[in-house]
């Protein structure tokens, strides 16, 4: 984890990034397709998981990434403390069928985000 740390810290790993970002045509500003839902936690706690397959195959039946403006935008990542109510993550998609297929499957797979009670 040191080694890590260094590469952080020197400004290496910022540089690679950016050179994988160029060879893919560039940095650009986000876009977010029009049709979107926000969930939000049923309770409160600390974010303890993220299934991150899970997150995955939300943002592909969004329509990720064929539609470059769908997807899941994070708003909670790991050892986050949420409020009942504050929003976990955003679902965006280009047509209202791909958002209402996204919800059911997380529907279906609450389990995306898991909160442990304090």
């Amino acid at each position: 984890m040191l080694e890590a740390q260094k590469i952080l810290d020197n400004g290496r790993a910022l540089k690679k990034f950016e050179a994988i970002c160029e060879a893919q045509g560039g940095m650009h500003e986000l876009q977010f397709a029009s049709f979107k839902y926000v969930v939000t936690a049923e309770n409160e706690g600390l974010v303890t998981n993220i299934d991150n397959r899970l997150i995955a195959r939300i943002a592909k039946l969004a329509g990720a990434p064929d539609s470059p403006a769908a997807g899941v935008d994070l708003h909670a990542p790991l050892k986050t403390r949420v409020e009942r109510g504050q929003p976990l993550f955003t679902v965006y998609a280009s047509t209202k069928g791909e958002l209402d297929h996204a919800l059911y499957y997380y529907g279906v797979h609450q389990e995306v985000i898991e909160i442990k009670e304090a």
